[in-house]
């Protein structure tokens, strides 16, 4: 059922009849698909051949192995030379052990067949010659005398030559006129033969009409089809219609792959063909060659290798050309390409180059935009602080002078109530009042403070747990943060601290020491102190660099 329906879809996508309304490409893609399915027809055959064989044995009757080893035989006679040789062997064994002179005569007709289709052309002819023709049945003079007609017609084909090929030219038209005067009017191979006489006889339109009506109704996967599209080719070829001749030779190769037939000739045929004509697909002429020469090599056919070796060099030369081109062309491309793949490496290194470029002065300029953030708000700080130092000199000036102008009233007045002794008193009082004192003071530390509100923890840090100072309730600051306080604010000399603060040099300058020796940097510490507040912008820039 396989093989049927394989067949039947190849039968109905080639036709019993090729058309011309089928155009080269529609039969070149029909072509392709045989070519594909090359392995499937072979199996199918196998099968069939397999399937004969198991039915042939000793213990069966003669006429049953007969019969079935001229079944075998007709299977491969085109197919594998060494097999058909085998199964002819066969049929002469079983001729001679039943004493069957019909079946020796066939099997020495077979015999000469394989004998003239694998090139041993004299031996064939010896082998024939051997047959006593009046005593053949009807049905056997056409094996025959189609047998002679093939002998003469490879020899010629082999010779190929100007001295012996014209001699057996003449007896293949002998033979070839015997074998038409056997064969049934109405059978289409007689039509076939007579086709092939015509064509040897150079009358072309006669014998493309005899070719003609033997393929009508031929399947295609049966010999017949092939041999007479491979005549319709070369009929084509004689009248210059190449695009038919072309279209032919396919067609005779479709059905030699599906027979399939390894003693073929149109593949050959097909690949000088496309050699000659289309220069552009002399891979394709090479491709079908091989193929042809590996059915030559199956079948075991030594004329089909020699005709093959003789096209062979010149295609596979224009193939190799052609590959050359095609490596020199593509050599050219890597070339290229590489070129263009170097151009490519180093235009990423550059452009990478340049993105690490951009993003490094992107962040150099991010850090200089934060440096100047910084700077700006230290300007900012400094000029706050400006302003808070002079808003406190400020308002310690506007004290003492409310201060001055109550003491320049009260001296007024004691002046005019003529008390210059209470006056004179007043004049030599040394220091301020506790009050005087204690106002100035609170005025100064409120103010100090707003300066610097931390300052009271960060001094703390500069000394030992165990001595930290820390005013007493009631009061912002007392003696020894205000000592440091002014150090702070810039005045390092003990004597001015005294004035300010109503104490002795001496005071202070005890103080300053009891303070410093409770540090945990003796050294730094007064440097610390002074630096409790400021901002460390120009420190801290370079170190984020």
């Amino acid at each position: 059922m396989v093989r049927i329906l394989s067949l039947l879809l190849l039968c109905m996508a080639v036709g019993a009849r090729p058309s011309k309304a089928q155009s080269l490409s529609d039969v070149r893609k029909q072509l392709e698909e045989a070519l594909g399915r090359r392995p499937q027809f072979s199996q199918q055959k196998e099968r069939r051949i397999d399937s004969l064989k198991a039915q042939l044995s000793d213990r069966i009757p003669a006429e049953r192995q007969f019969d079935l080893c001229v079944a075998v035989y007709r299977e491969y006679y085109t197919y594998r030379f060494d097999s058909a040789m085998h199964y002819v062997d066969r049929i002469a064994l079983l001729a001679e052990q039943e004493g069957r002179g019909a079946w020796k005569s066939l099997a020495a007709i077979q015999r000469a067949y394989l004998l003239a289709t694998g090139g041993y052309f004299r031996e064939a002819e010896l082998t024939l010659r051997g047959v006593r023709r009046d005593s053949l049945p009807a049905d056997q003079r056409v094996s025959y005398y189609a047998a002679f007609e093939w002998v003469y017609s490879m020899w010629a084909e082999y010779s190929g030559d100007n001295v012996y090929a014209p001699a057996y030219y003449k007896k293949e038209m002998a033979y070839q006129d015997s074998l038409i005067q056997v064969l049934p009017p109405s059978s289409p191979f007689h039509a076939y033969w007579q086709a092939e006489n015509y064509y040897r006889l150079g009358r072309y339109a006669e014998a493309e009409t005899c070719y003609r009506k033997a393929l009508e109704g031929q399947p295609v996967d049966v010999r017949l089809y092939a041999m007479c599209t491979y005549g319709l080719a070369m009929v084509s070829e004689r009248f210059g219609r190449w695009e038919d001749y072309e279209r032919y030779l396919m067609l005779a190769a479709i059905s030699d792959q599906s027979c399939p037939l390894k003693e073929n000739l149109a593949l050959q045929q097909l690949a000088l063909h496309i050699y000659r004509q289309h220069e552009n697909e002399t891979a394709r002429a090479n491709r079908y060659l091989n193929f042809a020469l590996e059915d030559a090599a199956f079948y075991n056919n030594r004329l089909r290798l020699l005709e093959i070796s003789r096209k062979f060099p010149d295609i596979a030369l224009s193939y190799q050309q052609e590959n050359e081109r095609q490596n020199s062309l593509l050599r050219w491309a890597l070339l290229l390409i590489s070129l263009l793949l170097v151009g490519l490496l180093a235009a990423v290194v550059l452009i990478v180059r340049q993105i690490r470029q951009v993003r490094a002065a992107r962040e150099a300029s991010l850090r200089q935009n934060e440096r100047l953030h910084t700077l700006n708000h230290a300007l900012s700080e400094t000029s706050l602080l400006r302003e808070r130092y002079v808003t406190l000199f400020m308002d310690l000036c506007a004290a003492y002078i409310a201060k001055l102008r109550q003491f320049q009233t009260l001296v007024g007045r004691k002046v005019k109530a003529g008390q210059a002794e209470e006056l004179l008193k007043l004049t030599q009082v040394a220091r301020l009042s506790e009050n005087d004192a204690r106002e100035f003071f609170q005025h100064f530390d409120a103010s100090f403070l707003k300066l610097y509100p931390d300052f009271i923890e960060q001094f703390n840090r500069l000394l030992r747990d165990d001595a930290r100072i820390v005013p007493r309730r009631g009061e912002l600051l007392n003696t020894e943060l205000r000592i440091f306080a002014l150090l702070r604010m810039g005045i390092t000399d003990s004597s001015k601290m005294a004035t300010l603060l109503f104490l002795s040099p001496q005071t202070i300058y005890n103080h300053r020491s009891a303070v410093r020796a409770k540090a945990l940097d003796r050294e730094r510490f007064e440097a610390q102190v002074a630096a409790i507040g400021q901002l460390r912008a120009e420190a801290e820039v370079p170190a984020s660099e």
